[in-house]
């Protein structure tokens, strides 16, 4: 099968990539290809989403899990570093290897490579790509092929001693790595120690902090059972006492209930003489009212007595009116021009025409 990857923004084709393929061969292939040593890792690109391959893992399967994004899913070849080759002679130790989030950058122990390997650097068939154009690297690393196959004795030689000593080399990287590696594990179990150590002392604190709080829990329980008990001891004293003063307080009840019953019938005796008063205060008015009524009348049958009985009609003179005049002084003080108590009756003038004459009523 063939397998799509983008190196440097142009897309390569790598062909014979079966499930068995790992990312490791993908990636030495494609470094091979373009004829460029370094540290390199493949990324798997989904979308806006991307993931390291690990250098076992295998990219067709990885690529069969994506089901139906299978066709979205885009390989891309990184360059993270230099390789151990490339890097200064003027270093004493070799540095170790670059970190990253995944141990898939991580240094892989290279496999003894024999000398008839060495002689044959030239890519397997089932590694070919479809590159295009052939470009200045392939013409390179085709020439660097017939020069090996040419090459001596001697020179299979140098190389093997050149693998040899970046064998060695790596494995010194590795080593130092691994030495930090263990370096920081003890690192990080030292500071888990340390958390382990304030877990315990804060649970020391913790429990001496339970064990006062019973114990003051306990001194308060005995404290209630105390009270309880004085409470109880109490109540068993005091029923005496109770029953003096609920006869006491019944006693007093019976006092208040009999004033309050001598109150209400007072009160109801008050209540009728009031209302005894009222009936014979209105029988007075009405007698008095009767009184006035026949007073009046004896004031009016003395007053027709003393006008006369009989009512005389004058002749219209001017003279006649000094004479009423003077029967108006004759008349007591109380009876002129119509005293508070007047009664006014109807007279005849000497004219004909009717006119309102008081008439005066004693008492």
């Amino acid at each position: 099968m063939e397998l799509k990857v983008w190196v440097d923004g142009i897309q390569r084709v790598v062909c014979g990539v079966s499930d068995q393929t790992t990312c490791q061969e993908v990636v030495i292939a494609l470094a091979r290809a373009i004829g460029q040593t370094g540290r390199y890792i493949l990324i798997q690109k989904l979308r806006e989403k991307e993931r390291q391959l690990l250098p076992h893992e295998c990219p067709l399967e990885s690529l069969a899990k994506c089901g139906q994004y299978a066709n979205d899913v885009q390989f891309i070849l990184q360059r993270t570093g230099p390789s151990l080759a490339e890097r200064p002679s003027s270093d004493s130790t070799p540095q170790a290897p670059e970190r990253t989030f995944i141990r898939a950058s991580l240094p892989i122990k290279p496999r003894p490579v024999s000398t008839e390997v060495l002689r044959s650097r030239e890519p397997k068939k089932s590694m070919t790509f479809n590159l295009g154009p052939m470009g200045s690297s392939d013409r390179l690393a085709k020439s660097k092929h017939w020069e090996q196959d040419r090459g001596s004795s001697q020179e299979d030689e140098i190389l093997y001693l050149e693998h040899l000593i970046r064998q060695n080399e790596m494995e010194l990287g590795e080593e130092e790595f691994w030495q930090s590696e263990l370096h920081m594990e003890k690192e990080c179990e030292r500071e888990r120690q340390e958390k382990v150590r304030s877990l315990r002392a804060t649970m020391e604190e913790y429990t001496q902090k339970i064990h006062e709080l019973t114990t003051k829990t306990e001194v308060l329980e005995k404290e209630i059972q105390l009270e309880m008990t004085e409470r109880a001891r109490w109540a068993k004293e005091a029923p005496a006492d109770l029953e003096d003063m609920a006869a006491k307080m019944k006693r007093d009840l019976e006092v208040k209930a009999k004033q309050s019953a001598q109150l209400e019938s007072s009160l109801a005796s008050v209540g009728k003489a009031l209302e005894e008063a009222e009936r014979n205060l209105q029988a007075q008015n009405q007698e008095l009212e009767e009184l006035n009524k026949e007073l009046r009348q004896c004031n009016l049958q003395q007053f027709i007595q003393q006008t006369g009985a009989t009512v005389t009609v004058l002749q219209s003179r001017p003279e006649d009116e000094p004479q009423l005049d003077q029967t108006n002084h004759e008349l007591p003080a109380c009876q002129r021009n119509g005293g508070q108590n007047a009664v006014w009756r109807p007279i005849y003038l000497m004219r004909g025409a009717l006119a309102l004459r008081p008439a005066t009523m004693l008492g």
